[in-house]
């Protein structure tokens, strides 16, 4: 799953998912040789733990 339809999925920006990207705490599953970063079903149960523990 690309980022733009992880960010619509939970409801977070982008420029989030980029930023949880940089500092290490959610890295992408794959990241493709143009650049695009993929998420996998793993990633997506991490994210919502993150998004929990921030509420």
């Amino acid at each position: 799953m690309r980022v733009k339809e992880v960010a619509d999925l939970v409801g977070i920006s982008v420029r989030t998912l980029h930023h949880y990207h940089e500092i290490g705490l959610l890295v992408p599953e794959t990241i493709t040789d143009s650049g695009y970063r993929l998420y996998s079903d793993h990633n997506l149960e991490m994210l919502q733990q993150i998004l929990f523990l921030e509420s």
